[in-house]
């Protein structure tokens, strides 16, 4: 049986499944000993909602299943402004010329089926349609699958990034495509 991916916005009626996702995703970075999302509640149904709020959850359907999510943002990040490294393109929160993704995660029974990569693929399209000059996105140093796939993809590791929130480990590779 043939998959077929299908990538779009996420409505409320899908915020339960997405958030299902996270989790799936959230277990996943706790069995590779990773902290993030291990600090409390993040992501939560709470944070799907507000994203479906301000229109920048996407989903990704197989055959009808939410398999895969994304929220793609073009308000810039601060967390972004400082790097010990230095991004591809000069652009700030002060006036942000890039889109960022945040809360990615793939649900257990879809991984190693592209959807990710689809995902990954999906927001350079969608950044590029809306003007921006590149994508950014941050992960902790020791997500070895997420860095070798962000490479794969042809984001380019630009340095290191720091959390401000509350987190054990604030570290994170910061990387960057031009769209």
């Amino acid at each position: 049986m043939a998959h077929e991916i299908c990538i779009r916005k996420t409505v409320m009626a899908d915020a339960a499944a997405v958030a299902a996702v996270l989790g799936e995703g959230k277990a996943s970075l706790a069995k590779l000993g990773i902290s993030q999302w291990q600090n409390g509640a993040y992501p939560s149904y709470r944070d799907v909602v507000r994203d479906v709020e301000q229109g920048i959850s996407y989903l990704a359907e197989d055959n009808g299943i939410i398999v895969g999510t994304m929220a793609l943002s073009f308000e810039g990040d601060a967390t972004y402004d400082i790097i010990d490294g230095a991004w591809l393109t000069a652009s700030t929160t002060a006036s942000p010329r890039y889109a960022t993704l945040h809360r990615t995660a793939v649900s257990r029974a879809a991984r190693r089926r592209g959807v990710m990569r689809a995902l990954l693929a999906e927001a350079a399209r969608i950044a590029r349609d809306e003007g921006a000059e590149s994508l950014r996105i941050d992960t902790h140093p020791g997500n070895t699958p997420m860095r070798q796939l962000l490479a794969r993809c042809g984001f380019t590791e630009c340095g290191i990034i720091y959390l401000a929130k509350d987190d054990p480990e604030p570290e994170r590779i910061a990387y960057e495509q031009l769209v």
